[in-house]
C-alpha cells in the first residue's frame, strides 16, 4: 500500500501563521527620530534673515559722521507640504478578515502609514523644493554654505573640519553629523587607522543609544541621502557621488536652524480619518495624511560637503 503523500495531507493539515506582519522594509535614518517640529498659524511660516547690517564707521574727533544707511533683511516664507494616502478594504474581504481575529483594515492603515512616514523621510533628504515637492537638505542649504569644490573628494577628517567651520547658527555649535551608510563606513576606516574609535567619539543621544562621533558631534547613518550626485551636489542622479550634511536643530526660535513644520491647528504627527463607505463600491475608505515640511531658519544653520567618492 502506498504511503500518504504530503499533498494529501496538506488538505488536512492548517499551517500557523504567526500573527502581525515582520517588518523588513527598512531604511536608516535616526534623524528623523530627533527632527524638532514647529507649528504654525496661517498659510505659512515668515521668517526675517539679515541681509545687510546698516552700517557704521570709525571717526576721528571733530568728524563727520556718514553711516547713515539701515540694516536690510529678506523675507523668506516656508509652508506644510501633503503626504497622503488612502486604504480601501471590500466589506467582503474584512468580513472574513475579521471572522479569522484578523482586522485587516488595521493592517492596511498602519502600511499606508509606514508608506507616508517613509515619504516625508525621502523628502527630508532629497525633496527638490519646488511645490508640492518637500524641502529637504538638498534643496535648503544654502549656497554660500558649501566646501570648496571637487570632481570627487575621499572623506577625511580636514574635510570634516570644513564642514564644521561653516555651521555657526549656535555660536559654532554644531548638532549633528549626517552621512550615507557607505560614507559612514569609509569614515570608520578613518577611525581604525588611529588605533581604533577614541572614547570621546563615541555619543551617547538622549534615547540612550550611541553612535560614533567627530568631535562631540553626533554622525548619523540616512540611507535616504543620494549617493547617486553628480559633482558638488549639482544634481542628485547622474553621477556615483554623495554628500556629507552638518547642522544644527532649531530650538524653538525659529532662527536658528533646521525642524520641520505643520500648521498648528493640526497634529504634528500622521493623522487617521475614516471617510466612509465608497459611493459605488462595497468598501470603506480611510485616508492616511500628514501636513508638514521641512525649514532651515538660519542659513548658517545648515552646511554640505559634496562629492564624497567612498
Amino acid at each position: 500500500m502506498a504511503t500518504q503523500t504530503l499533498a494529501e495531507a496538506l488538505k488536512l493539515i492548517s499551517n500557523q501563521i504567526v500573527a502581525g506582519v515582520a517588518q523588513d522594509i527598512i531604511d536608516i535614518n535616526p534623524m528623523f527620530d530627533l527632527l524638532p517640529f514647529t507649528g504654525y498659524a496661517g498659510q505659512a511660516i515668515l521668517v526675517n534673515r539679515e541681509n545687510a547690517l546698516g552700517d557704521s564707521q570709525v571717526l576721528a574727533v571733530g568728524g563727520t559722521i556718514t553711516a547713515k544707511a539701515a540694516a536690510t533683511f529678506v523675507q523668506v516664507p516656508f509652508s506644510a507640504t501633503k503626504l497622503i494616502g488612502d486604504a480601501e478594504m471590500d466589506g467582503l474581504v474584512q468580513a472574513q478578515s475579521e471572522s479569522a481575529g484578523v482586522d485587516q483594515i488595521a493592517v492596511e492603515i498602519s502600511s499606508k502609514a509606514k508608506s507616508v512616514a517613509r515619504l516625508f523621510q525621502t523628502g527630508m533628504a532629497t525633496g527638490t523644493g519646488v511645490t508640492p515637492q518637500m524641502n529637504s537638505f538638498h534643496s535648503l542649504v544654502d549656497a554660500a554654505q558649501f566646501t570648496p569644490a571637487s570632481a570627487g573628494q575621499a572623506i577625511s577628517f580636514p574635510l570634516l573640519d570644513a564642514l564644521l567651520d561653516l555651521v555657526k547658527a549656535k555660536d559654532g555649535h554644531v548638532d549633528f553629523i549626517q552621512m550615507p551608510a557607505r560614507t559612514i563606513n569609509s569614515y570608520k576606516v578613518l577611525l581604525r587607522s588611529l588605533g581604533g574609535t577614541p572614547a570621546d567619539w563615541v555619543v551617547t543621544l538622549p534615547s540612550g543609544r550611541r553612535t560614533i562621533g567627530y568631535e562631540g558631534v553626533p554622525i548619523f547613518k540616512n540611507e535616504f541621502l543620494s549617493i547617486v550626485e553628480t559633482a558638488n551636489g549639482a544634481a542628485l542622479t547622474g553621477g556615483a557621488l554623495a554628500s556629507v550634511f552638518a547642522g544644527v536643530f532649531d530650538d524653538g526660535t525659529g532662527k536658528v536652524g533646521v525642524a520641520g513644520i505643520h500648521p498648528s491647528s493640526v497634529p504634528a504627527g500622521i493623522m487617521v480619518e475614516e471617510i466612509g463607505k465608497a459611493e459605488a463600491r462595497d468598501e470603506s475608505i480611510w485616508r492616511v495624511k500628514w501636513y508638514a515640511n521641512m525649514v532651515n531658519f538660519n542659513r548658517r544653520g545648515l552646511a554640505r560637503l559634496p562629492s564624497i567618492n567612498n
